[in-house]
């Protein structure tokens, strides 16, 4: 999944001679939490709402006199992330979610190869990017897969599922290594009633849970 199917494109921005009432006033209007800085076309800082309220005099903002002609005088450039961490759009959802937390930012402008502003990603973007990834459309039974970490277990077991029952897998995830060596395969199976494949997997060799091997059902519905 790439960036540029998942910002928001040509997002608001200010111009780096914008002041703090300008950018307060945008974000209030569009309901916005960050601002992308643009100078000559270019991406050149980021300002968010917390900048925002750290920077001024009251804690509430803009609640006196005083705080509007603070905030009336002083530039965004003054406050912005003057190097802000960018991303761009024929970069992958998954690296853009991984920058996001190793910078501890909470939107990437999205930007072309001369630096020119082409969206916003955010948090919120990330999370429903994920969601679509992690969950299924439509009904569907979530099971657990316990495999070997080792080459043709996943194959072997979606051989069980899809040429053996001729059932559908909507989505496949796979988690990384436990200390014994094993990986656990998040399968969303196109059935309401997931008895028969699971009886198939085991069959197969495969520990399985549904809907997880911690919180197993099966022995409350009789399975």
């Amino acid at each position: 999944m790439l960036v540029k199917h998942r910002m928001t494109p040509g997002p608001v921005s200010v111009p780096a001679d914008a002041t703090l009432g300008d950018a307060l006033r945008v974000m209030r209007a569009r309901r916005i939490r960050h601002l992308p800085v643009v100078e000559g076309g270019e991406v050149v800082g980021m300002i968010s709402d917390r900048d925002l309220r750290l920077a001024m005099p009251s804690p509430l903002g803009m609640e006196s006199a005083e705080d509007v002609a603070a905030a009336e005088r002083t530039p965004v450039a003054d406050i912005m992330a003057r190097v802000p961490i960018t991303v761009g759009p024929f970069d992958t959802v998954e690296d853009a979610a991984v920058r996001m937390r190793r910078q501890r930012v909470g939107s990437l402008p999205v930007v072309d190869a001369a630096g020119g502003l082409l969206g916003i990603l955010t948090e919120s973007d990330i999370l429903q990017a994920f969601v679509e990834i992690l969950t299924a459309s439509g009904p569907s039974s979530r099971l657990e897969l316990s495999l070997p970490d080792r080459p043709g277990e996943l194959s072997r077991a979606m051989r069980v599922i899809g040429e053996e029952l001729g059932i559908n897998v909507n989505s496949v995830m796979v988690t990384g290594r436990d200390g014994a060596g094993r990986k656990t395969a998040v399968v969303h199976l196109a059935t309401i009633d997931p008895r028969e494949a699971i009886a198939a997997l085991e069959r197969a060799g495969v520990e399985v849970g549904w809907p997880s091997l911690e919180n197993d059902l099966r022995g409350m519905e009789g399975v």
